[in-house]
């Protein structure tokens, strides 16, 4: 979804200034709660949009929008966080422990940022995953 809105956001940039190299759309963090558990999101994530209007333009896209997956009723709310910026992310979750099989769901950071391309490096993951036994 992310990747989608910041291709989209690139796209309607290039038809309106001539620098194809302007890149407003991009992110730098993303975590997705889950519960380990079910394996299913605990309905809210941490994005850090790498500027304001990208944030703002996020914002508009998503908010109040309803999930059409999974045929729900739910509707997205966007609310700016307490914590801001790459940097205090990080820091917020390096020392975190999650009981899980799997990086993919732990919080995730960009070197570039990513915006819409598929030909990014996979992310640095944050925080430590233990193994937890039964």
């Amino acid at each position: 979804m992310l990747d989608q809105h910041c291709a989209e956001q690139q796209k309607r940039l290039e038809h309106v200034h001539e620098d194809k190299n302007l890149v407003k759309s991009e992110y730098d963090f993303v975590y997705l709660p889950i519960d380990f558990s079910t394996r299913a999101n605990k309905g809210y994530a941490f994005v850090n949009f790498t500027t304001v209007e990208a944030a703002n333009n996020a914002n508009k896209e998503i908010h109040r929008r309803k999930w059409v997956i999974f045929n729900s009723k739910k509707v997205a709310r966007v609310c700016y966080a307490r914590v801001q910026g790459k940097t205090a992310l990080v820091n917020r979750f390096s020392c975190s422990q999650f009981r899980c099989d799997t990086d993919e769901f732990l919080p995730a950071t960009f070197t570039p940022p990513r915006n819409g391309t598929t030909s990014l490096p996979p992310p640095d993951i944050v925080g430590k995953r233990i193994i937890y036994f039964q």
